[in-house]
């Protein structure tokens, strides 16, 4: 009775332990994809200021930068999709599967809000990024800022059918921690620039 009562607290361990490695490795792997997005977004800053600081004007004359209200307004919904992600993810470390699902579907409704005001304001960028050198590394980096919160919603999007299904508990939430990271990634790397395109220029 000792040996099975032993061999069944060690089958017990190892079962508590795999998830554990496996919830570390899975963190680890979405840090590391972070950080290359990180030099990724450091090489366009660089190219950014390094274009600044070579022009005689920034921006050149003639041109116009764009207006910063729907910056100023995504900012606002940037922060709140990642206050929401944040109860998201504290929701279901209690087990409560309702404020996770209530949370997800903020934060993407709030990321698709994003990503609408930027389609607009694209439209009335097509002008600008033909004009010069300034207007191309201004829209390309809100493009590759608005692919990213694509890629983002899409885990949103997944996060939330496994939610409904019921496949997260307190014990089981690596694809919201992860979704959670990357989505704080985002938020601030928006407001990286926001800083850098509308406030330094």
């Amino acid at each position: 009775m000792a040996q099975v009562s032993l061999r069944d607290r060690n089958l017990t361990q190892t079962r508590d332990v795999a998830p554990a490695r496996q919830k570390n490795v899975g963190l680890l792997g979405v840090s590391l994809f972070i950080a290359s997005e990180s030099m990724f977004f450091l090489g366009l800053f660089l190219a950014w200021f390094f274009m600044r600081n070579t022009s005689d004007a920034w921006p050149p004359a003639g041109v116009t930068p764009p207006p910063i209200a729907p910056a100023i307004f995504n900012t606002a919904v940037a922060l709140l999709s990642a206050f929401a992600v944040g109860l998201a993810d504290r929701a279901i470390a209690r087990d409560d599967r309702r404020g996770l699902v209530g949370g997800t579907v903020v934060a993407g409704a709030l990321g698709v809000i994003f990503m609408a005001v930027q389609a607009i304001e694209f439209t009335e960028l097509a002008t600008l990024a033909q004009s010069s050198a300034y207007g191309s590394a201004f829209t390309f980096l809100l493009l590759f800022h608005v692919l990213r919160v694509f890629v983002g919603v899409i885990l949103m999007a997944v996060l939330l059918v496994r939610a409904l299904i019921g496949h997260f508990s307190s014990k089981r939430r690596l694809l919201v921690q992860a979704t959670a990271m990357y989505w704080y990634f985002i938020t601030g790397v928006w407001l990286v620039v926001f800083a850098v395109l509308y406030l330094i220029g």
